[in-house]
């Protein structure tokens, strides 16, 4: 990968055209490459180190429907003007650019890239937080956001890790954000937020209660640790109850139960998930709190 200074105008020879965007050079190669993705991969990593970004214009493939030519072209659409460093497109809308690349399969796995046009209609970008290509996760950095987030470290500090490890790197918090959530359906496999929940409490040891079994609809839910009640049956006198709200995104009521130790601590005994606040609700809540004191 070739390496730049922003002194440089982006480009370590300096040599640049009407738009300040540098002069054909930078793609004609004698490289054979061994497979597509090789040739796109490095396609992408040179015009990544200049400033811009490289997306596929279209794809051909044969009788045999293998690929056997691919077109590549400048994504100048999501191009940022000036030193902005937001992730929106201030100030630019799509051009046609010029340039293209065209990649060819020669069969053996092998390919040969030709450089139709390398001239731009526009200037480079100084930050490339627009492009969703140049936030994309590598492997090793999905990793390191399912190790972080594993050992329960807030997005923020695993996108500063990141930052630290890969200096040059253009991750925005959403970016964490989503591969988290990518890690999260992983894990679930399929399964719905009623069935992840109804698991974790079988497993960790959890005594439940849910309303409406018959129904198979998750109304009220009712649920305490086994560690929690035997604290609470060495300092059953004082119970305090109150409920929170916006704890949730179905934005169901959280009821929690607390209780106080001999010397002033509190400590977690139960928790109530309610469809709604009403008498029927807190009734149901505190019948299961008294089928556990009994």
């Amino acid at each position: 990968m070739l390496n730049w200074r922003e002194d440089d105008n982006l480009h370590p020879n300096k040599s640049t055209g009407a738009y300040g965007n540098p002069q054909p050079s930078a793609f004609s190669t004698d490289m054979v490459f061994n497979s597509r993705q090789d040739l796109i991969d490095w396609v992408r990593n040179v015009a990544f180190s200049l400033g811009f970004v490289i997306v596929i214009k279209r794809s051909k493939s044969d009788s045999c429907r293998d690929p056997c030519k691919v077109v590549l072209q400048c994504d100048c659409g999501g191009i940022h003007k000036g030193n902005k460093t937001s992730s929106k497109h201030i100030g630019t809308r799509k051009t046609n650019c010029p340039f293209c690349l065209v990649g060819k399969h020669l069969g053996n796995d092998c390919w040969t890239l030709t450089a139709k046009c390398e001239a731009h209609n526009h200037d480079f970008a100084l930050h490339l937080e627009g492009h969703a290509y140049a936030r994309r996760v590598s492997e090793t950095q999905a990793r390191l956001v399912e190790d972080l987030s594993a050992n329960n470290v807030k997005p923020r500090d695993i996108l500063s890790t990141i930052k630290q490890q890969y200096p040059d790197n253009v991750f925005i918090k959403k970016t964490i954000y989503n591969q988290c959530q990518k890690l999260r359906l992983k894990k679930n496999a399929g399964r719905t937020p009623m069935q992840v929940v109804m698991l974790f409490l079988q497993d960790e040891g959890y005594v439940y209660y849910r309303a409406n079994d018959s129904t198979n609809k998750l109304e009220d839910l009712f649920f305490a640790h086994h560690r929690s009640l035997k604290i609470w049956h060495a300092f059953p006198h004082v119970l305090l109850m109150d409920a929170t709200y916006k704890t949730n995104m179905f934005k169901m009521p959280l009821l929690e139960i607390v209780g106080v130790t001999s010397t002033n601590k509190t400590f977690c005994v139960a928790f109530v998930f309610m469809y709604k606040e009403k008498i029927s609700n807190y009734t149901w809540a505190l019948n299961c709190l008294q089928w556990l004191m009994e």
